[in-house]
């Protein structure tokens, strides 16, 4: 843990140094989004804005994968994630917006037992994003985000994912929200289309409630500087392994729930420190029906910086 330690330190102050140069340029940003017909919230909320910058390390403890399916011999392995990424308005109208945003994962799989070589994967995702403001009640955004991965340890070829789609809001009420639209989905030569359907909540200032694919979230802001939230999140990663000429796509898959506090240490910037438990962990190798390994369910901590205007 000390060199995922020390570069998660170099990591932050990579990320606060820039932040904090660029603070008076993010606030003209933000600025020319209040001064637009956009409409975020319509109800005056205590609970920060969803983050738009972040580093983050999380380390799941070791735990042990069973074969459920094909013809593997069991293992145990732990994990550990480092995640950067940054989303900004790159270009503002008075109903129309476009966003650019970017995010790093590097995931280190450690193997304690079994006949499997440790991973470090590399998965790179830009993110697009157009918004409109078709009236005070209704906004939608159309977005793509292509993932690229690679395995750092060992010779491997680029794997290529995507998500692409096109999202409504429409205001209900004053504190009530919901999501609507479909996805796109493109992993290693499969395609994926399903509808998407969310509700975002604000019974009180100081509470929201989001029901949203694939964060749930209940945040509690009981003052200016405190957060408390509980989420669902998946994790993991994936990557494609060639032998030969037989390409297969491998993935290290794993949802949590966790519990936080973040605390606020300076402007926009805060800390969060999050614990919890980490379940559905699974390997699988090729196709869905070909091999997989199942996890057992265990402990998962992670640090982060966030950046919510």
């Amino acid at each position: 843990m000390p060199k995922q330690i020390a570069i998660f330190s170099l990591a932050v102050g990579s990320f606060l140094f820039p932040t904090l140069c660029a603070h008076a340029g993010i606030d003209d940003l933000f600025n020319a989004v209040q001064q637009s017909e956009f409409r975020f919230f319509r109800m005056q909320s205590e609970v920060p804005f969803i983050p738009l910058g972040w580093v983050q390390e999380k380390h799941y403890l070791e735990t042990e994968y069973t074969p459920t399916s094909g013809n593997l011999p069991s293992a145990t392995a732990s994990e550990s994630t480092f995640n950067e990424g940054l989303a900004l308005p790159a270009f503002i109208a008075k109903r129309d917006m476009l966003v650019l945003g970017e995010d790093i994962l590097w995931d280190r799989i450690d193997v304690k037992s079994g006949p499997y070589s440790d991973k470090d994967v590399l998965m790179l995702t830009p993110l697009v994003a157009w918004l409109h403001q078709f009236n005070s009640n209704n906004l939608a955004a159309a977005f793509g985000a292509p993932i690229l991965s690679t395995t750092l340890n060992q010779s491997s070829p680029w794997g290529a994912e995507c998500y692409a789609g096109i999202i409504g809001l429409h205001w209900q009420s004053d504190k009530v929200q919901w999501l609507y639209g479909g996805v796109y989905e493109y992993s290693y030569g499969r395609n994926f289309g399903y509808p998407y359907l969310g509700l975002m909540w604000l019974p009180t200032p100081k509470v929201s409630i989001s029901l949203t694919y694939p964060w749930p979230t209940i945040s509690y802001s009981p003052q200016d500087r405190l957060l408390f939230q509980i989420l669902v999140a998946p994790g993991g990663s994936s990557w494609v392994v060639q032998q030969n000429d037989v390409r297969t796509s491998q993935s290290f898959d794993v949802w949590t729930l966790t519990g936080g506090a973040g605390y606020r240490f300076y402007e926009k910037l805060w800390l969060v420190a999050s614990a919890g438990v980490a379940g559905l962990r699974g390997v699988k190798i090729g196709d869905p029906e070909s091999q997989q390994l199942d996890g057992k369910p265990g402990a998962v901590f992670s640090l982060a910086v966030q950046f919510r205007p």
